[in-house]
């Protein structure tokens, strides 16, 4: 049981060592630049004087021995002693090729300059300030360490949070493996179904042109579509596309078995326009019917929390799956569209798990004591001028979709067993 996101605080610690190593090293030079400064102007000053009564007359044996005696000190790399007229006198260093800092003082006698003196007193590099701080690093990344093995040790989830996480995990999964299991059994039944539809079908007209669904002014449409701004769906073939099809109709017809239910309908008032396809499904459900509007938003809400379900699980199984949108609309004579081409205009200005209504306000009056409906942002035309939002629910709603919900994941279980 590893702690989480261990990498990000592996990397904040490198960063903050990183940022200690670099604080140490300026400290160190600032430091290091106040004592070199005030020891440059010591030592001119001590060498003005000692030397002071050999430069006039100049004695260039006295003064090189002098100069040897202070450049025995390590942080000296060369000393020159000149005279009033800037000749050499004498040299010495140990270092004379390093770069340094550089003291300059006259040396005056009865307010006469009888010479100068100059000093490079050393400035150790990057690499020597870092090797002398060699602790001070050490105990940092010690420090670091222990940092590390800290979070380690605390954050680390304890056995009951692994555990829960791993039975909700395998809940998850085993509720998926029996929806797809249960789903080669509803393809069976659809393809017996569409079989003995077209056998009906063909002795009743044995034109081979098929009449379009047609729907009463008076219907309510729910369209559910796929959201996909990356069009994914033009990238996977039919052996991916067509089982995930499948299983979103299972979803949506447990859905509105279980909201017809509910609201004392019957499943024969729902009409299919369009099973689920790449662009989606439609149904539609008279208005005049009681209880119709508050159905197919009933029907929406939980078809969408089951999607969430399917797509937490899909996608960390890295299988091919997408979230929905949905929206339910009445015909608009405004722009002379029916009840099925105004949810389909409608659900595209929708992003994903978003819920739209375009109704009448008779209609609204059915939903709006137990959804949150706030208007449409931006709106472009008659269609998303008189739109809503579904921005949320009451308890008693929400925990009537939640039973819904749960109840066709344990259905589908049970049935696959």
């Amino acid at each position: 049981m590893n702690a989480p996101r261990q990498g990000l605080f592996a990397s904040l610690l490198i960063i903050s060592f990183a940022l200690h190593t670099f604080l140490l090293v300026i400290a160190t030079t600032h430091q290091l630049n106040e004592n070199r400064a005030n020891q440059g102007q010591l030592m001119t000053s001590q060498l003005v004087t000692d030397s002071l009564s050999e430069l006039e007359p100049a004695n260039t044996v006295s003064l090189a021995l002098l100069v040897n005696r202070y450049a025995t000190n390590p942080s000296v790399a060369s000393i020159r002693i000149l005279d009033g007229a800037n000749q050499v006198l004498a040299t010495g260093g140990l270092s004379k090729t390093r770069d340094g800092e550089v003291f300059v003082r006259d040396a005056l006698q009865n307010e006469k300059k009888v010479g100068t003196i100059e000093i490079t007193l050393i400035k150790p590099s990057i690499g020597e300030i870092l090797r002398t701080q060699w602790l001070a690093i050490l105990f940092s990344f010690f420090i670091h360490g222990l940092l590390w093995l800290g979070y380690r040790a605390i954050a680390r989830p304890s056995r009951t949070e692994y555990l829960a996480r791993i039975n909700n995990e395998s809940r998850l999964k085993h509720e998926i493996q029996a929806l797809t299991q249960a789903l080669e059994q509803e393809k069976h039944n659809a393809a017996l179904t569409i079989a003995q539809a077209q056998q009906q079908f063909q002795n009743k007209n044995k034109a081979k042109e098929i009449k379009p669904v047609i729907l009463d002014d008076c219907s309510v449409a729910l369209n559910i579509q796929y959201y996909d701004p990356k069009q994914l769906l033009d990238s996977v073939n039919q052996t991916v596309s067509v089982p995930y099809f499948n299983l979103c109709q299972i979803f949506l017809n447990k859905s509105i078995e279980l909201a017809v239910q509910h609201y004392k309908l019957n499943r024969s008032d729902i009409t299919t326009v369009q099973q689920f396809s790449a662009q989606g499904a439609t149904i539609t459900l008279s208005a005049d019917m009681p209880n119709a509007v508050p159905c197919l938003v009933m029907i929406s809400s939980v078809f969408q929390l089951l999607s969430e379900v399917l797509y937490k699980r899909y996608r960390e199984e890295k299988r091919f799956v997408l979230q929905t949108r949905s929206a339910i609309s009445s015909s608009v004579e405004a722009m002379q569209l029916s009840a099925v081409q105004a949810a389909e205009r409608l659900v595209h200005q929708l992003s994903a798990k978003e819920s739209a209504v375009h109704l009448n306000n008779e209609l609204l009056k059915d939903i709006s004591e137990h959804y949150d409906l706030v208007s449409l942002p931006n709106p472009t035309n008659v269609l998303t001028r008189h739109a809503f939002m579904v921005n949320g629910m009451d308890s008693s709603t929400a925990e009537l979709a939640q039973s819904l919900r749960t109840e066709i994941l344990k259905g589908k279980q049970s049935k696959a067993s």
